[in-house]
């Protein structure tokens, strides 16, 4: 059996035990942190040596106590000048004056706190020793597993915590279930003395007189109602530290508790070392008392990010997108923010992070559709089509919008698979669907006013369209990232564009660069982020090029910008947000960064956006290309972050090196156990930005690292990826 397979186990123990448990464990350690206040309060109140009871005022005050009602135990407090009398009975409970015999009563409705909180301690007060037994096992497994699960890195972040006070404190957090498992099997503890029996019971006064022939009753620290009708006295010891202890009272006599409690116990109950070990099982306590919650806690957070939330039908009308780049995204709320205007309830959500049975409570539907790769499904929407069965839509209607490019192959292929789903699950077309060809504004517009006018819905037409104003960008500053004197890379530059007034965008954006007027404009991820200058902006641009005929050839935008706009020239651009690949609104959340080649585009923008908001978690970045010494790009830039912790782990794959060979998949695959733990343990979410064939190797490899560290079948791993998807946990910005 692998390491890993052992370590997989233990992950699902761990968690499960703890989940399960947690009530358990909660009742032990926080009754644990109470009870440990009693060897304090003992040492504070109790006599100590040298310390003198009238042993006259005494036995007339317990006299007179038992003459009132039936006590359960006492105790001697306040230097011999007072008793505190424990029972049932509100006559006798409460404070009695030595001297005085007045009486203070207990609060009404009071409970004697240790002995309540012992009973929950060991039974749970109801008869459960033996729960309490395993779960003092179990918690002791957990925690010897604990250190195997995750080494200790010191990370400013929950779990980050609770793996640095696991690992920190292991020792002295061990000593209370060990101990407890050491009670539970009798080791340690001694042979247990064989107690004298009462031929009549002895009640305490009467239990006071007996002892008074043969031991010093001025030194009385307390006496309790013992087994078998007995009373057990204990004594403090003399000035010299002796004579003390435990004496079990007959009608014949008094027999010493020979040894007194264990090592074990006193360990166990913090009494080894009066005030001050009492204060160290508190501090105990309040560690385990953090491990449990913070474990449970993130727990709660973990499933809280990873689930998919119903959609609440706040109307009649879903307003959903299928969209890869944003637009699609755009469009849909654009129209959303119409129908609102208008005076309908509508709700905006992605198509595919939607269960059927969300889609299925809305009457309406109006969907904008957007296509990838040469006609097909956008990444997110795919998980929804593969789990739509026959009427999941029964008597839904829809409308759709399918956005494309009659350049590709399939047109409009996207929104035309996802209409004939919809039909198959058994919605009805409301409209025909409508398609757009490359700029989709005026067919947006036209589709708008069909759904107003022929589905008589409200919707406010002004400003519908979300325009991005176009913008002029001067080329600021150009850098070539690959080595020119390197052979079989491809060139590749760091572009900085600028504008002349302050700009709103994120990593992950577009912007989007047309050669010039009238030709089709190619669309570049922002490296860079507005939040750190609002006025500059990164692009990785990579010369497209080829020979024919003998000439070299160069793409229409790439060559524009790497060839012909010099620095200092302007050129016309158009930012559009893309969402859907912008970093975690909170940069505290664990990401994985996989890019190949210029899909590396967007992740330098991650990185500084991250470590500039002062609270970065963890990010891994695995990176390919051809070369180590030719094209690692950005590789200073990553270099630093990895230095200055903003990038906690960086691997690189470079296919054509000799002592390499490997490509990002070949990484996941051979890191599988760290994947795991950053897939599931982490929850991270993954950003994949590359070519398509590069997209859909490395969700195979993630469903790999489900199937050999998760023990998931492949189908059941595959899955899971796709509902990742769907959920936004992947994410991808993929090109051919």
């Amino acid at each position: 059996m692998s390491f890993a397979t052992v370590r997989r186990t233990l992950i699902f123990l761990h968690r499960w035990i703890a989940l399960i448990l947690t009530p358990v464990f909660l009742v032990i350690i926080l009754t644990g942190a109470v009870l440990s206040f009693r060897p304090i309060l003992n040492d504070a109140q109790g006599p100590r040596p040298g310390a003198s009871v009238d042993v006259a005022a005494l036995g007339r005050l317990v006299g007179a106590v038992e003459k009132a009602g039936q006590p359960g135990a006492i105790s001697v407090v306040e230097g011999g000048r007072a008793l505190r009398v424990m029972g049932q009975d509100p006559a006798v409970a409460g404070r009695w004056d030595m001297a005085t015999g007045d009486h203070t009563p207990a609060p009404a409705g009071g409970i004697d706190i240790f002995r309540t909180a012992e009973g929950l301690h060991k039974t749970l007060l109801l008869g459960l020793g033996l729960v309490v037994e395993v779960a003092s096992f179990l918690m002791l497994g957990i925690m010897i597993a604990g250190p195997f699960l995750a080494w200790l890195r010191f990370r400013n972040s929950l779990m980050g915590w609770h793996t640095a006070v696991g690992w920190l404190l292991l020792p002295l957090t061990l000593t209370s279930p060990v101990t407890a498992v050491m009670l539970s099997l009798h080791i340690g503890t001694g042979s247990r003395p064989e107690l004298p029996r009462t031929k009549r019971p002895v009640t305490i006064s009467q239990a006071l007189d007996i002892a008074g022939r043969d031991l010093d009753i001025s030194r009385l620290a307390g006496a309790r109602r013992f087994r078998g009708g007995t009373v057990m006295l204990q004594l403090a010891p003399d000035a010299a530290g002796r004579n003390g202890g435990g004496f079990v009272v007959t009608d014949q006599g008094v027999t010493p508790l020979v040894g007194g409690p264990s090592l074990v116990k006193q360990i166990h109950e913090g009494t080894w070392g009066g005030a001050w070990s009492g204060a160290l099982n508190f501090g105990i306590s309040l560690a385990l008392l953090g491990l449990t919650v913070t474990g449970l806690w993130s727990w709660v957070r973990r499933k809280a990010r990873n689930r998919t939330r119903p959609v609440k039908a706040g109307g009649d009308i879903l307003v959903a997108h299928a969209s890869q780049t944003g637009t699609a995204a755009r469009l849909a709320k654009a129209l959303f923010e119409g129908l609102v205007a208008g005076g309908e309830k509508a709700t905006l959500a992605p198509i595919g992070g939607l269960k059927p049975v969300d889609i299925a409570r809305f009457p309406l539907v109006l969907v904008v559709a957007s296509s990838t790769g040469e006609g097909e499904v956008p990444d997110g929407a795919r998980a929804l089509l593969k789990r739509l069965k026959p009427n999941d839509f029964k008597g839904m209607r829809f409308a759709m919008l399918a956005l494309g490019d009659r350049s590709y192959t399939h047109f409009c292929g996207g929104g035309q698979s996802l209409r004939t789903a919809l039909v198959a699950a058994g919605a009805v077309e409301a409209l025909h669907m409508r398609e757009a060809d490359g700029d989709p504004s005026a067919a947006f517009l036209a589709w708008a006013d069909t759904v107003r006018g022929e589905l008589a819905l409200n919707c406010d037409m002004a400003g519908l369209l979300p325009v991005s104003a176009p913008v002029a960008l001067t080329v600021a500053e150009r850098q070539r990232l690959d080595a020119p004197d390197a052979a079989n890379t491809q060139e590749t530059w760091k572009i900085w564009l600028e504008g002349t007034q302050d700009l709103a965008f994120r990593p992950g954006d577009l912007v989007r660069i047309a050669a010039g007027a009238g030709e089709r404009p190619r669309s570049y991820s922002v490296g860079s982020s507005s939040r750190i200058d609002p006025r500059r902006i990164a692009l990785t641009v990579r010369l497209h090029d080829w020979t024919e005929d003998g000439a070299r050839h160069y793409g229409r935008v790439s060559g524009f910008l790497l060839r012909e706009a010099e620095q200092g020239v302007t050129v016309e651009a158009q930012i559009d947000p893309h969402p859907a690949f912008n970093p975690p609104d909170d940069p505290a959340r664990a990401i994985v960064m996989i890019a190949a080649g210029s899909g590396i585009a967007p992740f330098p923008g991650f990185i500084a956006e991250r470590r500039a908001s002062g609270r970065a978690g963890p990010a891994w970045l695995i990176f390919g290309n051809r070369h180590r010494d030719g094209d690692f790009l950005w590789r200073d830039a990553f270099e630093t972050a990895l230095a200055d912790g903003t990038l906690t782990r960086m691997d690189t794959a470079f296919s054509r090196d000799p002592d390499d060979g490997a490509r990002v998949q070949d990484r996941l695959r051979e890191q599988a156990a760290t994947a795991f733990d950053w897939l599931v343990e982490k929850q991270a979410m993954v950003y994949i930005c590359g070519r398509r064939a590069m997209s859909e190797a490395v969700l195979a490899a993630l469903a790999d690292v489900l199937v050999t560290e998760g023990g998931l079948k492949p189908e059941a791993a595959r899955v899971e990826i796709e509902q990742w998807i769907g959920a936004g946990r992947v994410r991808m910005d993929t090109f051919d």
